[in-house]
């Protein structure tokens, strides 16, 4: 069975070395100063704007999805972009990230949202046969300036 909770200052190494998985995945790297960035920022109980959620069978932990909710100019509800989304490949296909993003789906109606975004890669078909029974793919391009 998959428990979906928030993530605990327990968690941290076991979530550096699913984001040390992830990074790799998408054949990046970030430097040790943004991850240690990005981890007090989803354990800082003061830091509405990011969060974590974590997947957890039995004790151990095979999933997160770390999230940032930010404001909107076409609504007065907050809005949550799904970050970062990934499962232990050992575990995949047994139901972690389905029940991580119907985690935030859960917050976001409990807490009013208007709307959950993300993102992937074109060609993460594995991941895009998921989100297509979740979600509603859109027909809006991304564009980015590197600075």
């Amino acid at each position: 069975m998959i428990h979906i909770r928030d993530l605990t200052v327990a968690d941290q190494d076991r979530w550096r070395e699913l984001w040390k998985g992830y990074l790799t995945f998408y054949g990046t790297d970030v430097s040790p100063a943004v991850t240690d960035q990005t981890w007090n920022r989803l354990v800082e109980p003061d830091e509405a704007a990011m969060f974590c959620l974590v997947a957890q069978v039995d004790t151990a932990v095979v999933g997160f999805v770390n999230c940032v909710l930010h404001l909107n100019t076409w609504t007065e509800k907050p809005v949550c972009y799904l970050e970062d989304l990934f499962v232990d490949p050992d575990v995949r296909g047994r139901g972690a990230g389905r029940a991580l993003i119907e985690a935030v789906r859960q917050r976001g109606q409990t807490d009013n949202w208007h709307r959950i975004y993300w993102r992937t890669h074109k060609n993460n078909t594995t991941a895009r046969a998921l989100y297509d029974t979740l979600a509603v793919g859109t027909d809006w391009v991304t564009y980015e300036i590197s600075l």
